[in-house]
């Protein structure tokens, strides 16, 4: 059987340093907008929003949830697992608290983005989608006339 040689070793080390590093670098790059538009891609597929409105939603959510929105590295690993398209193969790692954050965090994520945007009412998924903020009734339906 041939053995690995000093400079395989030294090579595997240095390509896994290098990696680390790259990845740390990548992680601390991310900002909230980024983790919010991955974690809304996942599941409703590619958006389009400028990044003003989803801003501007970001802001809002936050308003409205300033103790929801994940932080540090839960929110680093988050969008990193997301872009890289590896969330659904890393969230069963997650220890139970951090799992129930980040579960908590996208539901009430997605039902502000249903209810402060106009994402249900586009005609087509190419339709822009922007920011309407907060309203006192969502109902469709509502009627407020004096009958």
């Amino acid at each position: 059987m041939k053995g690995v040689s000093r400079r395989t070793v030294l090579a595997l080390a240095a390509g896994g340093l290098a990696s680390t590093g790259l990845a740390y670098a990548a992680v601390r790059s991310f900002s909230e907008l980024e983790m919010v538009r991955a974690t809304l891609e996942r599941y409703l597929g590619n958006l389009n929003i400028s990044d003003d409105h989803l801003r501007a939603f970001v802001l809002e959510f936050r308003r409205r949830n300033p103790w929801d929105f994940p932080t540090g590295k839960l929110a680093d690993a988050t969008t990193l697992f997301e872009k890289l398209h590896i969330g659904d193969m890393a969230r069963p790692l997650l220890p139970e608290d951090p799992a129930h954050r980040l579960e908590r965090f996208e539901r009430l994520l997605l039902a502000d983005f249903h209810l402060l945007t106009d994402y249900v009412w586009r005609r087509g998924p190419d339709d822009p989608i922007t920011y309407s903020g907060s309203q006192l009734c969502v109902n469709p339906f509502a009627n407020f006339e004096a009958a």
